[in-house]
């Protein structure tokens, strides 16, 4: 069912392991600056958006965030019994947004009532192109987002994998150097961490 307040992504996946996409989502919501509480559960991820809590008021008001006038939202994995898929559902309220446009039209459009102008028409015509674009854009981006940790998972662990060959790198390192990239002394991202356990490992295993 289409509505017309809400952003609704579907995408029926074989073979995934829910638990792992979850957190592959949640993730990728912590590093996109989604200023939202986040609640799991065994098959959702609920992000909720509470307008009075001030912590988050500093990225609320970023129109160049991902979430920017972005209310509730939830992730929600449906298993198919019939043929062992999965339904991946991804809704975004964004009726707050929609509020917000659609005041400031309003006003805009009183003063310009009120007050005309020519070039008050002409930026009340280009204010109108731009809240469209907008919504279009935010749709698209949203969407681009959710296939894309469907497709990618963790979107940073990715992106570091594909930067450099670490698998290289690490067998020119020290058994001292590995073991602090293990401890977490030299910042590098978990993945990198997980592939110095399992260098580490292989050199222990083949002494």
């Amino acid at each position: 069912m289409k509505i017309f307040y809400k952003y609704i992504f579907e995408k029926e996946c074989l073979r995934i392991d829910q638990d792992d996409l979850l957190s592959a989502f949640e993730q990728n919501f912590n590093r996109s600056g989604c200023y939202h509480k986040m609640t799991r559960k065994e098959n959702r991820l609920d992000l909720d958006n509470n307008i009075l809590d001030f912590n988050y008021l500093y990225k609320m008001v970023n129109p160049w965030n991902l979430w920017y006038g972005i209310g509730d939202m939830n992730i929600c994995i449906t298993p198919n019994l019939s043929n062992e898929s999965y339904l991946v559902k991804f809704s975004i309220s964004i009726l707050r947004s929609l509020v917000f446009h659609a005041l400031s039209i309003i006003i805009f459009f009183v003063i310009l009532m009120t007050n005309y102008t020519t070039g008050l028409f002409y930026f009340f015509i280009l204010f109108n192109i731009l809240a469209i674009a907008a919504y279009f854009s935010k749709y698209y981006r949203h969407q681009r987002f959710f296939n894309r940790t469907i497709k990618i998972g963790d979107l940073y662990k990715n992106q570091v994998g594909k930067s450099y060959d670490w698998e290289s790198i690490l067998k020119k390192k020290t058994n001292s150097e590995i073991e602090e990239i293990i401890k977490g002394n030299t910042h590098l991202p978990e993945i990198v961490i997980e592939l110095a356990k399992k260098e580490i490992g292989n050199r222990n295993n083949s002494n």
